[in-house]
């Protein structure tokens, strides 16, 4: 079994010189994200401005055949609906001409939103020629049998589609269907073959669209069939629908009009991921790689110098590897070390961003962001719902009083009240933080006491007895809390992005709790003299964070081992939580209200809770019972942002949990999470219904029994990518091997160097020899270091051997260990690049199918 595993880092950074949409002559932008035409997530809106900053980033993950990325740029307006701006698009073609290690980055043009473009959904199609025996004369034929996931053009969130389907210059077309968007026609449609005809010429269009009474008919896609497809026999096949070309007539009249741009960043990873059995040689190579330092500091060197993905991708793929072997604590001691080998200035320690300090971030995101959110939520909320305006810069403290203070108070008066709102606030963040040594996990505690210790063994002097707080509060204050503080949307701590009075007091909040991690009261001066006010209130803080840190890594010697602590922290995570609400439909209740009631949820790898009031008891889905979960039509219910989750009952009966989320982003999210906890379910379904059963009949395919199967197939969506996915090996493994195929002709470079060097010192040593040689430990007395050092440009080789020989054969002995891991390391990379290419020859059109305009239903994520 293998599975096409694509991955999209993007990032939607800012837009200028967008279109005024209100009286002011502003808007209040925000930007949608659409897949094929079907929405997946929105920014934030920000208000009042022509040139949004929004820096928001995603990680999507992609389903096969993906076609085009959309951008839609919308006036938020609560009285008239909001706006519609610009919008602009990426083909997946684009994206992989136009790769790039450090991701694509450019500025978009908007254009004018055309419905023509906005398609999506598949049509199940059976073609051929056939003879007549009574006339002798040939046919081709079309039988449009239905179609599924169409795009709703009409208000009511369904359309009214019909099928035309043209050849030899004649055009037929099917009945109908009404409020559907998904049709069943089982119509065939023929065209009599004239006896002249070129076969290679023959060409067959079948359009999708739906019909208006008041209007011209909407445009719902477009499939193209060849010679090849129409004369390979009869063939039945699932269709994606296309868009038709875009004609320049409209591409003039749209571009008349400046719409401004949009700037996004980027980068599109697909991996082939094969069987288990192919990786096992490299899981055991990276697994020695922990144990081993030498072969750790080889194959950490060359990924971190070339690769193809950016470092935190990489640092990722690592951890979770990692913690899938539960060898996370040896992994990030080994790469820990080697940044703290690395560093000769004490003062630079951790402070830039290198595969270690990328690991320990990312291990802190998937382990603690729970912790994360339990220490700073609720001050977070406090500060955005009392939109206090707080400012101390001498130059904005005017402006800034000015546009927000009711009362013509003084200078002096303001910046007291500024300075008042910040004590309070970095008061309430310290003392959350300070007493919250308990609830951290025993994980992180256990890596930051480990990180301590090493700091420790480099610099042991008592003038540097402030290095070990330093490099802890580096970790947990510098990269964890500050950035939460300045960027509290990033950490799923808001929601929305703040107004700017309210992103200033979380700039200062952010300035202020970097400095007390940094554990230096004047420091807070730097370039920003006005803070210094700020002072007596750091210093003060610095000691409790002293007492904080202390507490932190004392840790003690637990009974448990650390895979088992990494075991059950993974299992107890709440992966999402939040309030829902659950809408209580039933069939039956055909003319009854529809009540929607607002429930706390909340989702661990373990089991689905939720409740209505604290007071109740927690009613509770197991994760394995879970079939699927879906979105539901907005025509199903009338009501936007609906999902369904449909699980068995302890019976063994079917049944569907209705619920609605405040916005795209929410519902996103909880898909998503639920998706990917249950991708190994036994009890997964194919396919499922997005509508609902009302009255006789389902409103989706109008199927009327209510046991009828689904007609729309299960986990064909995108799926939002964070700290929380579950583990997969076999994905990260690829990921790995990617990367390190990408630098083999340095490493072989560096094969070849030692070879040489081995040459020089004296007769070559025996192929056995060097064969047999053992792998030096991480502990031993006498290390081997092997490292890339830069030669011009693009070339790498060798370093001289590190090790402390006092004669010719310990040097040639340091040479043949070093040759023999980094012949190992080609030796896997070979084997699986050959495997690699062994599924090419065998499938050669699995990477035809996931760009062709013919989509087989069966051909979507496995094979």
């Amino acid at each position: 079994m293998y599975s096409t595993h694509t991955t999209l880092y993007l990032r939607v950074s800012e837009a200028k010189d967008l279109l005024a949409k209100d009286f002011n002559g502003k808007s209040d932008p925000y930007c949608v994200i659409k897949v094929d035409n079907v929405m997946i997530a929105r920014t934030g809106t920000v208000y009042k401005t022509l040139d949004p900053l929004w820096g928001e980033e995603f990680i999507l993950h992609m389903p096969s055949g993906f076609q085009m990325l959309s951008f839609y740029i919308y006036d938020a307006d609560k009285v008239s609906g909001d706006d519609i701006i610009g919008t602009a698009s990426v083909t997946r073609d684009y994206m992989c001409e136009n790769r790039n290690p450090k991701g694509l980055e450019s500025w978009l043009p908007l254009q004018k939103a055309n419905k023509d473009l906005e398609i999506q959904g598949e049509m199940l199609l059976e073609y051929g020629i056939r003879t007549s025996e009574a006339t002798g004369q040939s046919f081709v034929f079309v039988t449009v049998m239905e179609g599924r996931d169409l795009a709703p053009k009409d208000k009511t969130g369904y359309s009214d589609p019909y099928v035309t389907v043209t050849c030899f210059e004649d055009t037929k077309a099917t009945s109908k269907q009404k409020k559907t968007r998904f049709p069943e026609w089982n119509e065939t449609l023929e065209f009599l073959l004239p006896e002249d005809t070129c076969i290679s010429d023959l060409s067959v269009t079948v359009t999708v669209w739906d019909k208006d009474n008041f209007s011209s008919d909407d445009f719902m896609g477009q499939i193209h069939l060849n010679s090849e497809d129409v004369t390979n026999g009869t063939i039945r096949n699932w269709h994606a629908v296309a868009r038709r070309p875009t004609t320049d007539r409209w591409a003039r009249r749209a571009s008349r009009v400046e719409r401004g741009k949009i700037r996004v960043k980027l980068q599109l990873l697909e991996e082939t991921v094969l069987p288990s059995s192919c990786y096992s040689p490299l899981i055991e190579l990276l697994n020695d790689a922990v144990k081993n330092k030498e072969l750790g500091q080889l194959l950490w060197d060359a990924l971190e110098q070339d690769r193809t993905i950016e470092l935190g991708a990489l640092a990722m793929s690592f951890v979770k590897f990692y913690l899938s072997q539960e060898l996370i604590f040896e992994y990030l001691d080994s790469v820990i070390c080697r940044d703290i080998s690395k560093t000769e200035d004490v003062n630079t320690l951790f402070r830039g961003n290198t595969l270690g300090t990328k690991s320990v971030d990312n291990f802190m995101k998937v382990l603690a962001m729970p912790y994360l959110q339990h220490v700073l939520q609720p001050t977070i909320d406090r500060i955005i719902n009392e939109k206090k305006t707080v400012e101390l810069d001498p130059f904005k403290v005017n402006n800034a009083r000015r546009r927000h203070s009711l009362h013509r108070e003084s200078e002096e008066s303001f910046v007291t009240h500024s300075m008042e709102a910040l004590e309070d606030y970095v008061t309430s963040i310290m003392a959350s933080i300070v007493g919250s040594v308990t609830q951290c996990p025993q994980v992180l505690r256990r890596v930051l006491r480990n990180i301590q210790i090493r700091v420790r063994e480099k610099w042991p002097e008592e003038t540097h007895e402030d290095v070990p707080y330093t490099a802890v509060s580096g970790f947990i204050f510098l990269r964890f809390f500050a950035p939460a503080v300045m960027s509290p949307k990033l950490f799923a701590l808001s929601y929305q992005h703040p107004n700017r009075k309210v992103v200033r007091t979380f700039t200062l909040l952010a300035k202020i709790v970097q400095s007390i991690g940094n554990l230096t009261p004047g420091g807070v001066q730097g370039k920003e003299p006005w803070m210094v006010v700020l002072t007596p209130l750091i210093t003060q803080k610095i000691t409790d964070v002293k007492k904080y840190l202390d507490s932190l890594v004392d840790v003690g010697d637990f009974s448990a081992s650390s895979k088992y602590l990494v075991r059950q922290q993974s299992n107890e995570t709440v992966l999402l939580q939040g309030n829902l609400y659950k809408c209580h439909y039933h069939c039956k209740r055909l003319f009854r209200p529809i009540v929607l009631k607002k429930c706390y949820f909340y989702l661990t790898r373990v089991m689905l809770g939720y409740r209505k009031t604290p007071e109740d008891d927690d009613t509770m889905v197991m994760v394995e019972n879970i079939c699927a979960v879906e979105k539901l039509d907005y025509g199903a219910l009338g009501k936007s942002n609906m999902g369904q989750i449909i699980h068995r009952t302890p019976d063994e009966n079917t049944a569907i949990i209705y619920f609605q989320a405040k916005d795209v982003n929410e519902l996103t999210a909880w898909i998503s999470a639920i998706r990917k906890t249950i991708k190994y379910n036994v009890c997964r379904v194919e396919t499922f219904h997005p509508g609902v059963f009302k009255g006789d009949k389902w409103n989706c395919c109008r199927k009327e029994q209510d046991t009828a199967p689904g007609c729309s197939p299960t986990y064909h969506g995108v799926v939002l990518g964070d700290w929380q996915d579950p583990l997969d090996p076999d994905v990260d493994a690829q990921i790995i091997y990617s990367q390190i195929a990408h630098c083999k002709d340095r490493i072989r470079k560096c094969q070849h160097d030692l070879r040489m060097t081995l040459a020089e010192n004296g007769p070559s040593p025996p192929a056995d020899a060097i064969s047999t040689a053992s792998f030096a430990s991480s502990n031993s007395s006498t290390s081997t270091t092997t490292s890339f050092v830069s030669h011009g440009s693009s070339q790498y080789s060798p370093s001289l051997l590190a090790r402390n020989t006092s004669n010719a054969s310990e040097a040639n002995e340091a040479a043949m260990e070093c040759l023999d891991m980094v012949s190992r390391l080609t030796d896997v990379t070979e084997q699986l690049s050959m495997s690699h290419q062994t599924f090419i020859e065998s499938n050669p059109r699995q990477s035809i199918y996931s760009r062709s305009r013919s989509i087989s239903s069966s051909v979507s994520e496995e094979m």
